[in-house]
């Protein structure tokens, strides 16, 4: 990184009055704004600084956002800068003006939207990059054993030093680092001091790098030939890069049609072309399999950004794409704010996922984030899926995108077949089981065949209600409108929501009724379920529950790939963008746990899962067979999932969005409103609620629907209202919404106010 520019220090030299914009890191009424700083003449500081302030009686971290020679505040008032807390900037202009993009669009602050931007270690008042001590032989290996053997009577634990010394250079490391030379019992820093001292080796400053995925872990795998279909995607990826202006394309592939192996293509073209690219799934279950495929493929250095790694492995991160040390980024949602200079390529793999979204401020959508940041550097969005969001579908349909459909599979293999299990009349032959008889002969084929199977249900846990017969009433969490989900491993009842955990129950907590039963299945009963019929069968679970430790999810995942698995029972996680090919069977266990959700988006959810679930079967040498337990085979997203019929589905949905005027055919924003205080919440709704009605009216086509209870009425302690706003113009909206909102956040802040633009749940 070069040093802070030139006529800024010559600025400084010649005594000209300089000032720094920051924003400080406090997101509370009143702080959301530019306060000017004085800099030091002996300062040098450039957009985009960590810097330490005094704000009122504390010193804390702010970014600079601009540098100016004027201001309105006259210069005797301005306290100092205290300091630059880097020796670089670490956020580049592009990516500020994104920020405020952000902050604008899901109407939120723009300093939570540079705290989404930047890895979580940057906000503390401390360097970003503190150096470690490597250990560097300052004479030859001889010199070192025989340095040892004279040591070993005189100063034993200087010969044990060098004894360790000797045995890391022998493995191939050239400097070893200091803190792993004393692991070894009864080794200290001060004896490797004292051999520095004799001249035998130095100890040297450096950045020690923390790389969960080293580029030396992955043999160079060539690229294939890319088939028609592919070939074709392509060469609209290139048009886009060598037109040199934003264009995006929507990549519609049928599971198993090589859309990865297309991406892989698009980031080495625009490599080539000198420009940057970021990659993204959805899901962090997906990033062991994405990183290892681009970083055998593309040979260079490609960085790796996701929530699972530790705050020092992303800053780490972050600061090689920063520094230009890699071109090429692999990550989750946030990825989309990396700080990739030039950046040419931009790609959404599974673009339809709602885990694009983000579920706390700023409740940003990587989708709509990535669409501004190709269009403002000039660049290409690629958004990739078997299943399309239903707005990008609209958009295609409409011109606003190009579409490029892929319809066959690798090498020309089929779909897999669906069939349908309708769990309403197997209920009425008798059957309780949670497997259908048809599913556990298809299971009891596969295990024989040698081959694996996914058996897929959307809800972890055991049981997923705890129910009193005699008075009827579920076993609620005490902080939240939601009953407890039993968990079998640790013998617990859990709130998924808060975290709540206690001891089950044999007495109803309400009437005190013996009469409780357990009810619902999880993927604990799953589990539980295969083993007791399959008691030879490996099988695995990939959950929330079992990936919550460092490294579960591509542990699992290279478990079963490797065919050390036979059965993986798991939720969404395992829904998406695997490529096993020893998965010959998919069983989905309950095929409508997400279809009466009170959520416009439901049909919709199912209609994906269903499909990219099923899309996990037959992508090897054998055909696939899927096996759908439904009680509601007639529901349109269901019949069409099973037939992969998408342009079915899309007609559907779209008529019934269009009808109700909701995206894409119209803007939404849901305002919640939570407290401890019934009323102070039920007050605050109807301010807001008749502030904001008052400030649409005449606002052509604007609605608000509400104020009403949540649907979860209680969340963490907290009783929760909501309101939602319909229009054309998601800017008018927000325009009624600012000055409402601000007021409610400067009163007694009993109540608070989250806003979701372009919400994805109504929960």
């Amino acid at each position: 990184m070069p040093d802070p520019a030139p006529p800024a220090a010559a600025e400084a030299r010649a005594g000209a009055e300089r000032y720094a914009e920051v924003i400080v890191d406090v997101a509370a009424a009143g702080t959301d704004r530019v306060f000017h700083y004085r800099i030091p003449p002996s300062m040098c500081l450039e957009p985009g600084f960590r810097v330490l302030v005094p704000f009122g009686p504390r010193r804390i971290v702010g970014f600079v956002t601009g540098i100016t020679g004027t201001t309105d505040v006259p210069a005797q008032r301005l306290r100092p800068v205290i300091a630059p807390l880097d020796h670089e900037p670490l956020l580049p202009p592009d990516v500020m003006d994104l920020c405020r993009w952000v902050a604008e669009t899901y109407a939120c602050r723009f300093v939570q939207a540079l705290r989404a931007a930047l890895p979580p270690l940057v906000r503390r008042a401390a360097p970003a990059v503190r150096p470690d001590l490597a250990v560097v032989p300052a004479v030859d290996r001889e010199q070192l054993r025989q340095a040892r053997d004279t040591l070993a009577a005189r100063a034993p634990r200087q010969a044990q030093a060098l004894e360790r010394l000797l045995e890391a250079l022998e493995s191939g490391q050239a400097a070893p680092w200091l803190r792993d030379l004393t692991r070894a019992e009864g080794l200290e820093s001060r004896h490797y001091r004292a051999l520095a001292q004799r001249g035998l080796l130095r100890l040297e400053e450096r950045v020690r790098p923390r790389d969960p995925y080293p580029e030396d872990a992955f043999t160079p795998e060539p690229l294939h030939e890319p088939t028609p279909e592919q070939a074709r995607a392509l060469d609209a990826v290139r048009r886009a890069l060598d037109a040199g202006r934003h264009h995006t394309l929507l990549i519609e592939g049928v599971t198993g049609s090589g859309k990865t192996e297309v991406y892989l293509h698009a980031v080495r073209e625009a490599l080539r072309r000198g420009r940057g690219a970021i990659v993204m799934v959805p899901e962090i279950s997906l990033t062991p399999q994405v990183i290892e495929r681009f970083k055998r493929a593309l040979g260079r250095p490609v960085a790796v950004l996701h929530s699972a790694l530790t705050d020092g492995e992303r800053l780490d991160q972050w600061l090689r794409i920063r520094r230009g040390e890699a071109r090429v980024v692999v990550g989750a949602r946030s990825a989309v704010f990396a700080p990739v200079a030039d950046l040419g390529l931009v790609i959404m793999d599974e673009e339809h996922s709602a885990s694009y979204k983000q579920d706390e401020t700023p409740r940003y959508h990587a989708r709509a984030v990535a669409e501004a940041r190709t269009r403002a550097a000039g660049g290409v969005l690629v958004l990739g899926s078997a299943t399309p969001s239903v707005e990008s579908v609209h958009r295609a349909r409409s011109g606003r995108v190009e579409h490029i459909r892929m319809t066959t599979r690798i090498g020309g293999r089929p779909l897999p077949r669906v069939v349908v299990v309708d769990m309403r009349e197997q209920h009425r032959r008798g059957h309780r089981g949670l497997l259908s008889p048809l599913l556990v002969q298809a299971l009891g084929r596969t295990l024989t065949a040698g081959r694996q199977a996914l058996l897929f249900l959307n809800r972890r846990g055991f049981s997923t209600i705890v129910l009193c017969r005699e008075c009827g009433a579920a076993v609620r969490c005490p902080h939240c409108e939601v009953a407890l989900t039993y968990h079998r491993a640790g013998d617990r009842l859990r709130c998924h929501y808060c975290g709540f955990s206690r001891a089950p129950v044999s007495r109803c907590p309400g009437c005190g009724g013996t009469a409780v039963g357990y009810f619902g299945t999880g993927t604990q009963r799953v589990e539980q379920a295969v083993r007791h019929l399959f008691p030879g069968a490996r099988v695995e679970r990939m959950d929330a529950d079992t990936v919550g430790g460092r490294g579960s999810h591509e542990r699992i995942y290279r478990a079963f790939r490797s065919g050390q698995v036979d059965v993986l029972v798991g939720t969404q996680m395992i829904a998406r963008g695997w490529d096993i090919p020893g998965v010959t069977l998919v069983g989905v266990v309950a095929a409508d746990t997400s279809l009466h959700l009170p959520d416009f988006r439901s049909a919709e959810r199912t209609f994906e899962l269903l499909v990219q679930v099923a899309g996990r079967a037959g992508r090897g040498d054998e055909p696939g067979l899927v096996v759908v337990q439904t009680y509601n085979p007639d529901h349109y997203a269901v019949e069409a999932a099973v037939r992969f019929d998408s342009e079915g589905f899309y007609a559907r949905e779209l008529a019934a969005r269009e009808a109700l005027g909701f995206p894409p055919f119209g803007a939404l924003v849901r305002v919640v409103l939570s407290g401890a205080d019934p009323g102070a919440v039920t007050a605050a709704a109807d301010t807001l609620n008749a502030a904001v009605r008052e400030r649409l009216e005449g606002a052509a086509g604007a609605e608000v629907l509400g104020p009403a209870p949540a649907p979860i009425a209680r969340l963490r302690g907290l009783v929760r209202w909501h309101l939602l706003l319909k229009g054309p113009d998601a800017a008018v909206l927000r325009h009624a919404l600012r000055e409402p909102v601000a007021a409610l956040e400067r009163a007694a802040g009993r109540v608070r106010v989250t806003v979701d633009v372009d919400p994805h749940s109504m929960l």
